[in-house]
């Protein structure tokens, strides 16, 4: 069997920055099990299969390296992104997907932009575990609770600067991934943020698209914003713009493609 195949650089400032997804589009579902080895050998941070359904929806199940993620927001944006450059569905048209965390829908800014309309992802206010300082090796001013570990810090230069033990983070039960973020100085930005995730096999992601479905939501609430723009402090680093919709979050960002090419299987 040949699949067509896509390494996309999602959410990206410039050429070798954002984070790498790859997409996959698929004749029909495979097993979970051969999707999961597929997304093994191709060694992305996500890895985003694609099947055309009926009445123009688009199925999309994501996997790390490790295991099947039920909810990836750079590698929707590569899949539309890859849906888009194709010809699949028109530039003037929204993309409709069916996704683990319900509707999603992609829509065309410009040229190189794309915004997803994602769920928001809800949180509590949390007492700051030990755990989460010593893998951390810092102390957070705040830490909330949602679908990820969402760590506050007054000052933006700890965020540059840590070095997580990410063996001691791995270890947290019921964390699927910890978001550190504080308010920034850079100009043309809110706030900055990194994403550790060693339980699902990767310790720190490029850029979060997920994240910001929470990280929007705080930071909004707290600037009394319902636009923001964030940058992802990796290595790579990536951008991520964001606007607040009642329960919806709208990520817009920039995609390239780097590799095109067909998977045998």
């Amino acid at each position: 069997m040949k699949f067509p195949y896509f390494c996309v650089n999602a959410f990206c400032k410039n050429s070798f920055s954002g984070n790498p997804a790859g997409v996959c589009i698929l004749n029909d579902w495979l097993s979970t099990d051969d999707l999961q080895k597929m997304a093994y050998q191709i060694n992305l941070p996500e890895t985003a299969f694609l099947f055309p359904s009926k009445g123009g929806i688009w199925s999309i199940r994501w996997f790390s390296p490790k295991l099947e993620i039920d909810f990836c927001g750079h590698a929707t944006l590569a899949s539309a992104h890859v849906i888009y450059e194709q010809e699949f569905v028109d530039k003037t048209k929204e993309i409709k997907f069916a996704s683990p965390v319900g509707k999603i829908s992609a829509s065309k800014v410009d040229k190189n932009s794309i915004s997803l309309n994602l769920p928001k992802i809800t949180y509590r206010k949390s007492s700051i575990s030990p755990v989460i300082v010593e893998g951390l090796g810092a102390y957070p001013d705040e830490i909330y609770q949602g679908k990820y570990t969402l760590c506050i810090f007054s000052d933006e230069a700890t965020i540059e600067a840590l070095n997580p033990d990410f063996r001691i983070l791995a270890s947290i039960a019921n964390v699927t991934g910890i978001i550190v973020s504080a308010k920034t100085k850079k100009i043309g930005y809110h706030f900055i943020s990194r994403f550790f995730a060693p339980r699902i096999g990767i310790d720190e992601d490029h850029v979060t698209g997920s994240a910001h479905c929470m990280l929007a939501p705080y930071w909004g609430g707290r600037l009394a914003k319902n636009k923001l723009v964030g940058w992802q402090s990796s290595i790579r680093g990536g951008e991520v713009r964001c606007e607040i919709k009642n329960e919806r979050i709208l990520l817009c960002g920039k995609s390239e493609t780097f590799v095109r090419g067909e998977i045998l299987f």
